[in-house]
């Protein structure tokens, strides 16, 4: 008898058991990183209406909300702290609030949680730019000009707080130049070396950060942050960026957006040769992103759930090791 074989590739995707057994894209509870902001002053948490689903915690809603994490596998986190109104200024920063809340997240959890703190200046800066403004804040063409020699110092000095205060892993995200080795160096001569440095490396002056911006009291006053963020039509201005952090003795590189950035992640993970194989590269779906998602689900028009795990496994596909994401215990859910 003469038997014909046919390439039924449908074969393979027949059953969910089918399809799970043959999955190349794996989401791990470990390598998901949840963002949390907590405010000063706040008496009991809010709601982030820009940003379905996420609070401005208060410490004791914080901790509510980590231990509920922990159940599910999620062990990463990101802080972002959010000084009271009445302490925004340009200058002279008092971190005590910071400080204390680092303290007491360590002491209550310990090595149970990798705790990471973004540092920055434009939640703390009246002018709401992520560093000092130059006496002439027009600058060119009326872009605000940032001192980006001062505002190093001052993001070595924020950083030093927070890791003689338990943090685990400083993120800077404010995209001065040279501010790695900076901040490495200021750690390594304080000790302080097995800190981990995960720098916003390849960030761009994006279009979808506002529901950040409303939970972080960090929108500028005025002008914007394409002087000193990435062009989103430059690609290799990005990859010399990650090249830089990465030689100043950063731990992880970040890329930020991730879901309409993933060549860019693609690029550090597998086709630069400075990059690949080398160094974990970080992803942060970033608030507009989780937010379309949430708005496209809301409309009926998708199944929040099951897209947002697949903007997850594109994420993954495209080579990121760490995700950083709104919905990490959700994603820790659904890949068990």
């Amino acid at each position: 008898m003469n038997v014909t074989y046919h390439q039924n590739y449908r074969r393979t995707r027949g059953t969910p058991i089918i399809r799970n057994f043959l999955s190349e894209v794996h989401i791990r509870s470990d390598q998901l990183i949840q963002p949390f902001f907590i405010k000063e002053g706040l008496q009991q948490e809010q709601e982030i209406t820009a940003l379905s689903g996420q609070k401005q915690h208060t410490i004791d809603s914080l901790q509510r909300a980590i231990e509920d994490a922990l159940l599910h596998g999620v062990k990463s986190f990101l802080l972002f702290i959010v000084p009271s109104e009445e302490k925004k200024r340009e200058r002279e920063f008092d971190y005590d609030f910071d400080i204390s809340v680092i303290k007491k997240l360590k002491d209550s959890f310990g090595r149970n949680i990798f705790l990471w703190c973004d540092v920055c200046l434009c939640s703390n800066t009246l002018s709401g730019h992520c560093g000092f403004l130059l006496q002439d804040t027009q600058g060119v063409q009326g872009i605000p000009s940032i001192d980006n020699h001062q505002t190093v110092l001052e993001l070595c000095r924020k950083s030093l707080l927070y890791a003689q205060a338990g943090a685990d892993g400083i993120a800077p995200s404010d995209m001065m130049d040279d501010r790695v080795a900076a901040i490495r160096d200021t750690l390594d001569q304080n000790q302080l070396h097995h800190k981990l440095l995960m720098s916003y490396s390849a960030k761009f002056a994006s279009n979808f950060y506002g529901p950040f911006r409303a939970a972080a009291n960090s929108s500028p006053a005025s002008g914007d942050r394409k002087s000193y963020q990435l062009d989103y039509t430059h690609t290799f201005d990005a990859i010399r960026c990650a090249i830089r952090d990465l030689q100043q003795g950063a731990d992880v590189l970040m890329v930020k957006p991730a879901g309409i950035y993933l060549d860019i992640i693609y690029r550090l993970k597998y086709q630069q040769s400075e990059t690949a194989g080398k160094i974990p590269i970080a992803a942060y779906q970033v608030s507009g992103e989780y937010q379309a998602l949430k708005l496209l689900a809301q409309s009926g028009l998708a199944n929040f759930d099951s897209a947002y795990f697949e903007s997850l496994c594109a994420i993954k596909r495209a080579g990121a090791d760490l995700i950083i994401t709104y919905g990490a215990t959700l994603g820790a859910k659904l890949s068990s």
